[in-house]
């Protein structure tokens, strides 16, 4: 027997009441779909905040090296007199 033959021969269930559908939704896929965003913003806000983190006790280490604290990309060196 084929396959196709074998599927044409099982019934399908009746699709369920539009309202026992919704409920169905909501109480399986809600809970889990909560559990994914919050799961994806912790991580990702660990990430950047250690990443950020990173950044400051780099250049805090580097302040006690040298004595000066990093520049920003793109700032122009600062002197003691104006122009």
């Amino acid at each position: 027997m084929d396959v196709f033959e074998q599927l044409a021969d099982v019934t399908v269930p009746p699709v369920p009441a539009p309202p026992t559908f919704t409920a169905g939704v909501r109480r399986k896929l809600y809970p889990r779909l909560l559990a994914l965003h919050v799961v994806e913003f912790a991580l990702g806000a660990t990430v950047w905040a250690a990443g950020w983190f990173c950044l400051a006790l780099f250049a805090a280490l580097r302040y006690t090296v040298t004595g000066s604290w990093p520049r920003s990309r793109g700032q122009e060196e600062t002197r003691g007199d104006a122009h």
